[in-house]
């Protein structure tokens, strides 16, 4: 018994094609699956894409679209933020007029910390303007002010040099 398979009525079915996106008839655009596992289905991408040599791209779902969408406010969210603080004072003249009971000391270590609060938040303004256009991300990276921040902990030989010089750090404050 010699029966063939028809397709009569899948005509009318369409498919969207995993490469382009574009939906199409099911019988004219896309072949059949070759395997012993998928022998009765159709391929994913239509006859255009698979020979265009176009591979399958993974389709997003709904919940990675919305963490997408969340951390991109996020994101800008921090952008503006970042946009809307004032640049502090780092001149010790104008921070002894403005804070007269503070002692030389007090003052010296606010322009300090004053200095590395802009430099913080210029990295962050531009790291999160990076983040959002990684068209404008420096070729060589944002740069890091080892003379405010000191070096950073990957460049420490152990744990506990890294505890003594935060600990220097804050001595330095008080």
């Amino acid at each position: 018994m010699n029966t063939k398979l028809s397709l009569h009525g899948l005509e009318t079915l369409t498919r969207q094609c995993a490469g382009c996106r574009n939906t199409l008839s099911l019988v004219d655009n896309f072949n059949r699956c070759s395997g012993h596992n998928r022998s009765g289905g159709w391929k994913l991408l239509c006859k255009e894409c698979e020979l265009d040599g176009k591979v399958r791209t993974q389709r997003k779902s709904s919940f990675d679209r919305i963490i997408t969408q969340h951390l991109k406010s996020s994101h800008e969210q921090l952008l503006n933020e970042a946009l809307a603080q004032d640049v502090e004072e780092t001149c010790p003249v104008k921070l002894r007029a403005m804070f007269p009971h503070f002692t030389d000391k007090q003052v010296t270590n606010m322009a300090k910390l004053n200095e590395k609060w802009n430099a913080a938040n210029n990295f962050l303004i531009e790291e999160q303007s990076a983040w959002l256009d990684p068209s404008s991300r420096p070729e060589g990276g944002i740069e890091y002010r080892e003379d405010l921040f000191g070096k950073p902990f990957a460049k420490f030989d152990s744990v506990d040099k890294v505890e003594q010089t935060i600990r220097a750090e804050q001595a330095d404050l008080d």
